[in-house]
């Protein structure tokens, strides 16, 4: 495995490496969203909406989504209720969302740029190619030349290799946003209306 690695180094160059070291970066930051994502799936709003409808004071708040329904429980329960109440959920929940969105970002700008490294090794490896063909006009083998290009073409079947489980890491990650998204607005207003 390391000798593969070590031999996709050598004939990818730099841009190999940087292409490597994005896919890196991007693995540990999808682990870490869906680490973080995890406990969120619609088992866990079942749960809370349950605890909404059998008993509004006792609602756990033992994570962020609960602090927030256990604080608009409260606040209604306190003759509290009305726009601003409204106001200032609506507020804490989209901090709440835009947290559990951060790095999405990050994601999806490895995808976009990955397939842009792995063509940009393309191109400087045909100007290498050709450089050395134009070096050596003399001795100009195809068999040469075919070598130079495909160790350029590497590149772009690396970039596309780290841009393609990035983009669907990307798309699946931010539904599952959107899908938290929509079931905890669910959930406020339920708990705002009981």
């Amino acid at each position: 495995m390391l000798e593969a690695l070590t031999r996709l180094v050598e004939l990818g160059g730099p841009v190999v490496v940087a292409l490597l070291s994005l896919s890196v970066v991007g693995a540990a930051t999808i682990f870490y969203k869906l680490l973080q994502l995890r406990r969120y799936g619609a088992r866990y709003f079942r749960q809370l909406a349950a605890q909404v409808a059998r008993a509004p004071a006792e609602v756990a708040a033992d994570d962020a989504i609960g602090e927030l329904v256990a604080f608009a429980l409260a606040e209604r329960e306190a003759d509290r209720a009305g726009d601003a109440l409204e106001a200032e959920v609506v507020r804490r929940a989209n901090l709440l969302l835009s947290g559990l969105s951060r790095y999405l970002r990050l994601v999806e700008l490895i995808a976009y740029i990955s397939p842009l490294l792995g063509l940009l090794g393309t191109v400087l490896g045909m100007i290498d190619a050709f450089r050395g063909l134009e070096v050596d006009v003399n001795q100009a083998d195809a068999g040469v030349l075919a070598g130079g290009i495909w160790e350029a073409l590497l590149t772009t079947a690396v970039g596309l290799g780290v841009a393609i489980p990035m983009t669907a890491a990307h798309a699946l990650l931010e539904g599952r946003v959107q899908r938290i998204g929509e079931q905890l607005q669910d959930l406020l207003e339920r708990a705002l209306s009981l």
